[in-house]
């Protein structure tokens, strides 16, 4: 499945999941999405996917419904896979295929993040007399950021997405050829 495929049904996904109300708001916001899904498609590198997420977001909190807590867990991965699929989608060519064992890891590192965001959010109301949900939310946003720069920083000072050659790479000197 090409990135923009997965893009679109992620999409679409995202902005039935709310159950949209019939109301002026509710048919605004799908619209919106929905234009924000076609500039999603042809232009995944745009604004357009954090447009249809807003909207999808909004109409979650916008539309009544029961607290169905599975539909929002798929909310929030119908969420991430726009997200993803949309990053993808702007680095690969979109007549190009993609491997499958780079989808089977852009599968993976999705589900991954929506597991810990959903983990992150829901772990406080878990906790028996926790302290107030925004603290332990936000301290846990926070570790979760914390460990994330620490490796970003790793990653960075290894020189790794660097295009220095591997030699530069270890010794940290720009290398002269010629």
């Amino acid at each position: 499945m090409s990135p923009r495929v997965a893009l679109v049904v992620a999409g679409l996904a995202a902005l039935a999941l709310p159950l949209p109300s019939p109301t002026i708001l509710g048919i605004a916001l799908t619209a919106t999405g929905l234009v924000a899904l076609t500039v999603s498609a042809t232009s995944p590198g745009s604004s357009g996917p954090a447009v249809l997420i807003v909207a999808a977001a909004l109409s979650w909190l916008t539309s009544p419904h029961d607290d169905s807590v599975p539909r929002l867990v798929i909310l929030a991965l119908a969420l991430a896979a726009v997200h993803s699929a949309a990053a993808l989608a702007a680095v690969v060519p979109s007549s190009a295929r993609v491997p499958g064992r780079l989808t089977l890891r852009w599968a993976g590192w999705t589900a991954a993040a929506t597991a810990g965001g959903v983990l992150v959010t829901a772990l406080p109301g878990l906790l028996p007399a926790a302290p107030p949900p925004v603290l332990v939310t936000g301290a846990a946003v926070g570790a979760l950021l914390s460990a994330v720069a620490v490796a970003a920083a790793v990653t960075h000072r290894n020189g790794v997405g660097s295009d220095r050659p591997p030699d530069a790479r270890v010794t940290g000197r720009k290398q002269v050829h010629g």
